[in-house]
Parts: C-alpha cells; sequence; structure tokens
C-alpha cells in the first residue's frame, strides 16, 4: 500500500456544495493516477461526485450561451523577447540526446525490472506521462526538444539540398496513422506484457524512430510530424489546451506543415521555426483557448482526441474490482479466453474506445441536423472541443503516478547497468493525502468539462445564443455523460495487486 486507507467520512450538502465550488475555482490543482496498491475510496459515494460534476457542467451551458467569441480572448504580451538569444532549443535536445543513449544502452544491457531500468522509467512514466502533462499544463515543449524531430528536420535540410522533392500526402490520411499508433502504444502499455520489457521496448524505439525518418523523408518532416508522429501529434494536440501560445509576427512565409491559414500563425512550431527570430513570439492565453484559436485537427482528429481520451479512461478502469467481474463474466463462459487473456483484453480496449467514438459520432450527426450542417463539418468544428476532456482525464489520471514512480528516475539513469553507482530509492515519498487526491481529481475533471463546453459554444455555426444552446444540448448531454463515467472509474476500488 502507497496510502493507507482513509476511512469514509459522512457529510451532508455542504459539504458536497463546498467541493463542487473548489473544484470550480481552484482549476490549477494537479490530480493523480490510480497507482496499482492504492486503495481510492471517496469521503462520500461516488454518485454523488457524478452527480454535482455533472449538474455543474450542464449548468455551464447557459452561461457558456453568453460567452464571448474569438474575438474576446485576452493575451498578455511577447515572452519570448528576453530569450531570442539563448540557444534553449539546442540545449533541451542536447540533454534529451545524452538521455536517449542512456535509455538504449541500459535497455540493451541494463537490468530487467520495471524501476531499476531507465529504459521502462523514463519512456513509461518521466517521458509519456510528463509528456502529457507538460503540454496540457504549459505548452509544447515536444517540438523543439525532441532528438527525432531534429534528425527528420536535419535529414529534410539534406534532402532539399540535394534537389529531392518530397511525396504529395494523401489528404484522406489526415491524423490516422498517428491514431493508429496511439493505439498501438496503448495496447503495449495495458494489455502487453513484454511491452515493459527493457529489451524490447528499445528495439521497439529503435524501429519506431526508423519508421519515422523514412516517412519524414518522403512526406517531408513538417508534414509527417503534424500527422503522423505520435508523440508530436500528442504533444501539439494537448497543448491546444494548454495557456503558452507561439506565434509569428508580420507576414509569414508558406507553411511548411499544411496547415495554417491565418496570416498570423498560432500554435505552429513549424512556421515559428521558420520565421527570423525577431518575427517569433509567446505569449499567454486562456486555457483552453487554442481549441478555436489553432489551425483544425485536420481528418482523423476528432478520432485521434477520443482514442486519447477512451485509452485512459480504459486504463483506470482496468485496475478495478469493476473490470475483473467483467473478464470474469467472459472468462466462465469460454476456456480458450481464461488462457489468452491478453486477446480479452484487447478487445474490452477496443470496445472501450468505439463505445466512447460512437457515442461522439452519434451526438455530432444529431447536432449538425439542428445546425443544418453537414455531419463531416459538424465533426471538425467540435473535435477539438473535447481536447479539454483529454486533457485534465490525462492530468488527473496520471499525475499521483508520475510523483510515485518518477522519483525511481534519479537512481536509474544514473546507474543504467544496474552496478549499485547510486544508492537505489528504497522509501520513496508517499505524502500525498488519499482525499486531497479525490478532491483534486472531481476538480480537474470538472473544470475541464466546464472548458470544452464554452468553447464548444464559440465554435458554433449558429450566431443567436438560444438556437446555440438548443442545438448544443445534445453535445452538452455527452459531456455529461463523460462526466459521470471519468468520475464513476476514479471512484472505484482497486483490484488487489
Amino acid at each position: 500500500m502507497i496510502f493507507e486507507t482513509i476511512p469514509a467520512v459522512r457529510r451532508k450538502g455542504l459539504v458536497l456544495i463546498t467541493a463542487c465550488t473548489a473544484a470550480l475555482v481552484l482549476p490549477g490543482a494537479a490530480a493523480a493516477h490510480a497507482v496499482q496498491g492504492i486503495d481510492y475510496r471517496f469521503p462520500l459515494p461516488v454518485w454523488l461526485y457524478g452527480l454535482a460534476a455533472g449538474l455543474a457542467v450542464l449548468l455551464s451551458a447557459p452561461a457558456a450561451t453568453f460567452a464571448r467569441r474569438t474575438s474576446g480572448t485576452r493575451l498578455s504580451g511577447d515572452l519570448y523577447r528576453p530569450f531570442r538569444g539563448l540557444r534553449l532549443g539546442w540545449v533541451g535536445i542536447t540533454l534529451a540526446s545524452l538521455l536517449l543513449v542512456d535509455v538504449v544502452i541500459a535497455g540493451l544491457f541494463g537490468p530487467a525490472e520495471f524501476l531499476e531500468n531507465p529504459a521502462t522509467v523514463v519512456i513509461w512514466v518521466d517521458f509519456w506521462v510528463g509528456l502529457g502533462i507538460v503540454s496540457a499544463l504549459i505548452g509544447n515543449v515536444w517540438d523543439f526538444v525532441s532528438p527525432l524531430n531534429a534528425a527528420g528536420r536535419f535529414l529534410d535540410r539534406l534532402l532539399t539540398r540535394r534537389g529531392t522533392t518530397a511525396l504529395p500526402y494523401p489528404q484522406r490520411l489526415g491524423l490516422w496513422p498517428a491514431t493508429v499508433s496511439l493505439l498501438v502504444w496503448s495496447w503495449m502499455e495495458l494489455v502487453w506484457r513484454q511491452g515493459k520489457e527493457p529489451r524490447t521496448l528499445v528495439l521497439i524505439l529503435l524501429a519506431y524512430a526508423a519508421l519515422q525518418l523514412v516517412a519524414m523523408a518522403a512526406y517531408g518532416a513538417e508534414t509527417w510530424l503534424a500527422r503522423g508522429e505520435l508523440f508530436t501529434v500528442v504533444a501539439r494536440t494537448l497543448a491546444r489546451f494548454a495557456p503558452v501560445e507561439l506565434y509569428v509576427r508580420g507576414p509569414a512565409g508558406e507553411c511548411r506543415a499544411g496547415r495554417c491559414v491565418e496570416e498570423e500563425r498560432r500554435g505552429c512550431p513549424s512556421c515559428w521555426l521558420d520565421a527570423a527570430p525577431e518575427d517569433r513570439g509567446v505569449r499567454l492565453r486562456p486555457f483552453g483557448a487554442g481549441v478555436r484559436r489553432e489551425a483544425p485537427l485536420g481528418d482523423g482528429g476528432g478520432t485521434f482526441v477520443l482514442a486519447l481520451l477512451a485509452t485512459v479512461v480504459y486504463d483506470g478502469f482496468s485496475q478495478t474490482n469493476q473490470y475483473l467481474r467483467v473478464q470474469g463474466y467472459f472468462v466462465d463462459r469460454s476456456l480458450w479466453l481464461a488462457t489468452h487473456q491478453a486477446f480479452l483484453n484487447t478487445v474490452l480496449m477496443a470496445i472501450v474506445v468505439a463505445v466512447f467514438a460512437l457515442a461522439f459520432l452519434a451526438v455530432v450527426a444529431l447536432v449538425s441536423r439542428l445546425e443544418g450542417a453537414s455531419v463531416g463539418d459538424a465533426a471538425k468544428r467540435y473535435a477539438p472541443t473535447l481536447i479539454p476532456i483529454a486533457a485534465v482525464y490525462f492530468i488527473s489520471h496520471y499525475f499521483l503516478y508520475l510523483i510515485y514512480a518518477g522519483q525511481f528516475t534519479y537512481a536509474a539513469v544514473f546507474d543504467p547497468l544496474g552496478r549499485e553507482w547510486v544508492p537505489d530509492v528504497t522509501s520513496p515519498w508517499k505524502g500525498v493525502p488519499g482525499a486531497l487526491v479525490w478532491y483534486i481529481q472531481v476538480g480537474l475533471i470538472v473544470w475541464g468539462h466546464v472548458v470544452a463546453v464554452f468553447e464548444a459554444h464559440r465554435v458554433s455555426a449558429l450566431g443567436a445564443p438560444r438556437r446555440a444552446a438548443l442545438a448544443q444540448a445534445p453535445l452538452v448531454l455527452l459531456m455529461v455523460g463523460y462526466t459521470f463515467t471519468g468520475l464513476w472509474v476514479l471512484g472505484q476500488v482497486l483490484a488487489a495487486p
């Protein structure tokens, strides 16, 4: 046990109202992932938390009706000016490259234990979890420190100087390559046990990097990074929720990623890197403003966001006693499934993703009829409004996991071969109170859904507030359903390790 189980406390209406109020006025706090071995039990019955969260989102819909549109976004001044002379990007790339070398060496020749090998700790904990949390709460840092992105851009420049012309990227592919990669990556994390084996993980990492470089050479680095490189697409997608915005002043050149259409290029790392240093800018914006201020996601973008959201929810659900009961139902009826549980878990994960995606498509089809628009147009407009939901789920599910497992990083990185060069972590810090975790999770999830409702109103095709509110009622109800589902999963008792 990482935390001692806290007894249930019976409170009445005042505590419930206080919890909901705190969830809305304290949005910036971090939350936790259900680390195996922690027994979460809400101070109140979970259905009360879900009901309160659902009501909070539902009541935000009338307020969103009168929200200002894009022109009312408050922006800060330029924050980049003092840093123009520094080479922070190259510093980050150098450090990330050294860490990558450490990971590869450890993965091939280091210890097999998960928390003692930097290949597993750095990739699954610090990199994957940290990538999502930093991208959502701060901004897109990965584009500027990724050794893979830097290598792809270098290869792109080299091929351009030699006169090699990139192939045209098939428009219909959109973000589907990144979506498929996300599902495979999530399957490796949640279902495939060999994905936690250091040597296997490093070999897959090297094969993935080689495949990405080939794709960047074929279609152009910026084109592929925006659509096919999983971790870049994750960072750029979640960064739409973040408060830091990149922009280019004055007339900008051609967008090599082929995504930007506005004169002032916002949220486009390709345009930002191509611009002269004096034309680059960084400013602050409200959380969630990037949903409507940046270029459309493109074909398959909505499925990518839904897959990111659904796989995180499945991760939490798969650790609960309720999930074991679902497994048991099928195992009791099939001896083959009893010996092929990886297949069963794969099917269950696919079902969760499909349910999330089909629910969104059904709601968007209804909303499009009320708005008098096509289903495709409505889906492209409303898909980005789910990014705040995906972002807060990711943070609330994984943050405690990062705090706990991240404490093993130092010893693993500086002792990649397991030679006892530095002392192992024997007593990791466990001081996060369980009740604080619960309340912060509720606050984050409710906050993200309220932001999503506001942004859905701002991208509506209807100008009249009342008509827009009526047309979006099905979408708001869907968000209420996502709210209750997420909190229900967080409130379940975890299965024994």
